[in-house]
């Protein structure tokens, strides 16, 4: 065996799922080459990843998909791993140089595979799981499911210049990530500045509010209620240059899952916030993508707690009665765990 190609297309918290199968199979088979294939706008996770050898870039429209293809055809692939697409990888399935395709998915999800291509899990179980089900394919041995986010040097000198320039020092301040990729992750904004205004007045922490360019505006809302006096805005950053703070943070809290797994391969004490119903009260999560099988798997309990609810506001139990046995998240809640973890 010389080379495997695994397929990982999809999110951030599908992405970094991946990477405790991709350490398995490069300390098993130190002689076979690892390519991935993802959106470029992931890259940033895996530029200093010893167990890659290149990032193939991939998109879902048709015509940006052939950008790829010359790296794709550059070899033949002993094994295909398909960690997570959705169906539009079918469009590249057939160019590429291999024999074996495997998914965990269905064929209903990925209709250019045959039911013998399909690894079958027959119970819900974690997404990292998942994946390092599939290394019996190949014969390889799990090795443990912790995440991998490496940082090089420059990395981590940049972060602390930031931190400096920003007269905040390392470990001491808390991260907040304001921001979702969707409506529904989006912890409302008067709950952040209600905890923000706690840990400014009891604690002698800092607060970076950080997220992607989805956040600026309610960042925006949350400095004009609590004042730029130890606070810094960390919206406008490279993902890698976002990672490499989270890594100095003392605590990270956050209501999207993807930052949530940056957290937790950093090792860094981690609040996450499951939402339950969304911020109108209209949508409900599939428990599939709940905290069982989306949250912490095997992660310290010094390093993690989960606190899973409502997002909505204002709604009472007589005015949405289909709601009624889900409570929404508080921020006194949030708050207790911050209390918690800065006593470890």
């Amino acid at each position: 065996m010389k080379n495997i190609l695994i397929i990982s297309t999809t999110g951030m918290g599908d992405l970094l799922w991946g990477t405790p199968a991709i350490r398995a199979v490069s300390k098993a088979l130190p002689e076979v080459s690892i390519d991935l294939l993802l959106q470029p706008r992931w890259n940033d996770f895996f530029s200093e990843n010893p167990y890659v050898r290149q990032l193939i870039p991939y998109h879902s429209k048709w015509y940006r998909q052939l950008l790829g293809l010359p790296k794709l055809l550059q070899f033949k692939y002993d094994h295909v791993l398909i960690f997570h697409a959705n169906k539009n990888i079918g469009r590249i399935l057939p160019w590429l140089r291999t024999s074996f395709v495997w998914s965990h998915q269905n064929t209903n999800i990925l209709p250019g595979l045959s039911e013998n291509q399909i690894i079958q899990i027959n119970k819900p179980v974690h997404g990292i799981l998942r994946r390092i089900a599939m290394l019996e394919k190949i014969k390889v041995p799990e090795d443990g499911t912790h995440m991998d986010i490496f940082l090089n040097e420059n990395d981590k000198a940049e972060a602390l210049l930031f931190i400096k320039n920003n007269k905040m020092a390392p470990k001491e301040f808390i991260y907040m990530n304001i921001g979702g990729s969707s409506f529904q992750k989006q912890w409302p904004v008067d709950k952040f500045v209600s905890l923000s205004k706690l840990i400014l007045k009891n604690t002698s922490m800092s607060i970076m509010l950080g997220g992607g360019p989805e956040a600026t505006d309610r960042v925006s809302l949350i400095e004009k209620e609590i004042g730029l006096k130890r606070v810094t805005r960390a919206t406008h950053l490279s993902l890698k240059k976002s990672c490499s703070l989270i890594s100095q943070a003392r605590i990270l809290i956050s209501p999207d899952s993807g930052p949530m797994h940056i957290g937790f391969a950093l090792k860094v004490p981690t609040i996450a916030l499951f939402w339950s119903s969304d911020s109108t009260g209209t949508i409900s999560r599939n428990p599939l993508n709940g905290p069982d099988y989306c949250g912490p798997l095997n992660i310290d309990e010094s390093l993690n707690a989960v606190l899973y609810g409502n997002f909505f506001n204002g709604t009472k139990k007589e005015d949405n009665p289909e709601n009624s046995f889900l409570k929404p998240i508080l921020v006194s809640e949030v708050w207790e765990k911050i209390l918690y973890f800065m006593k470890i």
